[in-house]
């Protein structure tokens, strides 16, 4: 469980879903009945909260970016599970799972809405079934590891395969029982007008599964346009892209891979003379064989019928799905003090969540609360979508990192704008902003142990620390300066050359002992001593440290080179301390459970050039 409250709520990405369907957000806006403006607002904090670009804007139009298809299917599977949430009653644990793999790639187009709508007519009449559905780009890529997932009941569970066949049986598998004849198209722009039969028309096959390539390669043979035919290795995410690039093409391609879209509103599609289609077919494992002939009658329908939108319509909410399992971990003072609200907020959250599935989730005693039937029932369910959520945070960081060239370092608080380790950050960071100026750069200060636990959570690509903690992949920067004993002149240390950790702790000292690693640093070394040091004043920040010793008798512990200016004016003084052990090592951190994108190796090269000269 993630110790905040998640940063992107379940209405936003029900907003994100449709507006990838509908060809306008203006449709989008009317179809939620919210204003446009309203709509435009909450996926542009979708974006800023993901740090991930999701759509081409230009000339007041929008298109889908390849992340916007990945977070599409991520998005939809989240919303799934809050609709099955709302649908248990009476604390029934008894589902059952049916696992739908398509043997497709994934694009946002008529088949992906049929599918939507084929699970919405089986949930509709089976509100006891858990859906997944994965497209075959999606296998092994899954956010949440289903197979360890806490969920109970689950009796009798169903996976249904769907494909296009090939003609070849398998050896090791049933055969396929054939359902629904895709129609191929030959796709453009409706702007330019071409001749299909021309010798000089040139037509495209995208990357899709092998048994469509291989189907439309062999209609090209038998109709003598072979040598008229281009296989392109881009994917049918990228049509909106390709036919801007390419105008005069034309991009051959099932029916259900092309929908009236964001991106793909102005599409001409004609039918191929002589016609050419593919067969889709089905092979299902499990005892429920009447929940696979609805699922197929259902799917063939929405196939067949007029395209329509998959629309979600959340009413619980990520946050009170967070609230709700805080207080399972420690009751609602836990929760509260844990998001930094009051005990009646958390309340209030919670019996909203109680309204929603119709059941209470607690009984309500003198000496604390426990889970009801219903509550317990619920539990594995909402940890799931807060974990998906979790997740989802964590790996749009990297895809940022890949796909956009998006990096989030961490760095440890600056003490001034004039200190060494400031000074090389700006460096490393101005080389490689000169270098890539199409490279995105986001900077966020934390202590030491903050740091790490933002590298291990995705919510940094890379962190500058001090001690490195266990099992943490880094790269070594070189050392950090030494600290010194920075003085009122009040104190009267003027001309010291050094003075002795031992003496330096007997000072009246203003340290921020619990979120900065500089004076954690300086404790730690203490400690090792056996030396008590008992600050007279605790603060949050080093410019807050400063700001005192100027204002009052008293020192603080910092590197020099922080208030260089103030020790030039005679404001401040500082001596080194005699110990070598508290001037430690500076370390670039990263996680080592991914591989580095291109940005991020380029970073670290930076850092390791800039930190490597001698000053």
């Amino acid at each position: 469980m993630i110790t905040n409250p998640p940063r992107i709520e379940i209405q936003q990405l029900a907003h994100f879903v449709l507006a990838c369907q509908s060809p306008t957000l203006a449709e989008t806006a009317r179809e939620l009945g919210i204003a446009p403006s309203a709509l435009t607002s909450s996926l542009r904090t979708l974006e800023n909260e993901l740090q991930l670009k999701l759509f081409i804007r230009k000339s007041g139009h929008l298109s889908p970016l390849p992340a916007a298809f990945w977070l599409f299917q991520q998005a939809t599977a989240i919303l799934h599970r809050e609709r099955f949430v709302r649908r248990m009653r009476n604390g029934d644990t008894d589902h059952r799972r049916i696992d739908i793999r398509l043997d497709l790639s994934f694009s946002i187009g008529r088949f992906s809405k049929a599918i939507g709508r084929t699970v919405e007519d089986l949930e509709r009449e089976r509100p006891d079934l858990l859906i997944d559905v994965m497209f075959a780009d999606q296998r092994g890529k899954s956010l949440v590891d289903d197979e360890a997932a806490d969920i109970p009941g689950n009796a009798g569970s169903v996976e249904i395969e769907v494909g296009y066949m090939t003609g070849v049986p398998s050896a090791n598998l049933p055969a396929m029982t054939p359902f629904y004849d895709e129609v191929w198209f030959s796709v453009g722009t409706a702007e330019a007008a071409v001749d299909l039969r021309s010798p000089n028309q040139k037509f495209v096959v995208l990357k899709m599964r092998q048994a469509l390539r291989d189907a439309v390669i062999r209609y090209a043979d038998e109709h003598g346009i072979r040598d008229r035919m281009i296989l392109m290795d881009e994917e049918p995410a990228d049509l909106h892209r390709l036919l801007n690039e390419f105008p005069q093409m034309r991009f051959l391609m099932p029916r259900s891979m092309v929908a009236d879209r964001l991106g793909l509103a102005r599409l001409h599609l004609e039918p191929l003379d002589p016609p050419l289609s593919s067969t889709l077919g089905v092979r299902a494992n499990g005892p429920d064989q009447e929940v696979v002939s609805a699922m197929l009658c259902s799917l063939k329908k929405n196939l067949e019928a007029m395209e329509a939108n998959i629309v979600f319509r959340p009413q619980l909410t990520a946050r009170q799905l967070h609230y709700n399992l805080a207080h399972l971990s420690g009751g609602i003072s836990a929760a509260a003090r844990a998001a930094h609200v009051t005990q009646p907020s958390v309340s209030i959250q919670i019996q909203k969540i109680e309204a929603v599935v119709g059941q209470p989730l607690f009984e309500r005693r003198r000496n604390g609360a426990e889970s009801t039937k219903a509550g317990k029932a619920l539990l594995p369910f909402t940890l799931e979508i807060e974990e998906r959520i979790d997740s989802l945070l964590r790996a749009s960081l990297d895809i940022a990192a890949h796909t956009q060239a998006t990096i989030s370092i961490g760095m440890l608080p600056s003490s001034g704008h004039d200190s060494v380790m400031t000074d090389k950050v700006a460096q490393a960071l101005t080389a490689t902003r000169l270098g890539h100026p199409e490279y995105r750069l986001r900077i966020i200060e934390g202590s030491n142990a903050v740091l790490h636990d933002q590298v291990r959570a995705g919510e940094l690509n890379l962190a500058i620390v001090g001690a490195v903690q266990t099992q943490m992949t880094r790269i070594h920067l070189g050392p950090s300066e030494r600290l010194s004993v920075v003085a009122n002149p009040a104190l009267n240390l003027a001309g010291r050359t050094e003075i002795p950790l031992a003496e330096v702790c007997g000072f009246p000292l203003v340290l921020g002992t619990k979120h900065l690693s500089i004076h954690q640093a300086f404790m730690a070394a203490a400690s090792a001593r056996h030396l008590r040091v008992e600050p007279v004043m605790d603060v949050g920040s080093l410019p807050l440290a400063i700001a005192m010793v100027r204002r009052l008798p008293v020192c603080t512990v910092l590197p020099v080179s922080s208030v260089q200016q103030d020790i030039g004016s005679g404001r401040l003084t500082a001596a080194p301390i005699t110990e070598d052990v508290i001037a430690g090592n500076l370390s670039v951190i990263f996680s080592g459970e991914r591989t580095l994108s291109e940005a991020e190796r380029t970073m670290i090269q930076s850092l390791v050039a800039v930190f490597g000269r001698q000053a």
